[in-house]
């Protein structure tokens, strides 16, 4: 598997068409649904590289952005 990327957004249809295309490009994807979910992955994997959306309920992409860094 290739470099690992951690998929935010809580659309499901994006993060299986973006996961998928992702994956064919040869990236290991780490999926969530929410901030929240996101968070909790980051601390456990420390993937490098993170795409996500912006808006979402809870904490949104910038704060999960802001958190991260």
């Amino acid at each position: 598997m290739g470099q690992r990327i951690l998929l935010i957004d809580d659309e499901e249809g994006i993060r299986k068409v973006l996961g998928i295309s992702l994956e064919d490009i040869g990236y290991e994807v780490l999926s969530a649904e929410n901030g929240e979910e996101a968070l909790r992955l980051f601390r456990k994997t420390a993937p490098p590289i993170v795409l996500t959306d912006i808006k979402m309920p809870g904490i949104d992409g910038i704060q999960v952005l802001k958190t991260i860094s």
